[in-house]
């Protein structure tokens, strides 16, 4: 299992969570530990799209260090 943030959400955290659910691995972003470069606007909403689409999970940092 993979917990993912990062900037560049259109670019490095879209490319490392297709590349980790491609492996196998369950994914979750840290959707309040992302920020995306929107080169072209809408970039940033196109790669969480992808992202959930291709099986990610989205939930908040808080979430994530509640279960630790």
């Amino acid at each position: 299992e993979l917990i993912v943030a990062g900037l560049a959400t259109d670019y490095c955290v879209k490319n490392t969570v297709l590349d980790a659910l491609k492996l196998g691995y369950q994914v979750t972003v840290a959707e309040d530990g992302i920020k995306a470069v929107d080169v072209s606007p809408g970039d940033g909403k196109a790669a969480v799209a992808g992202m959930t689409e291709a099986g990610a999970l989205f939930t908040s940092t808080q979430k994530i260090l509640g279960t630790l």
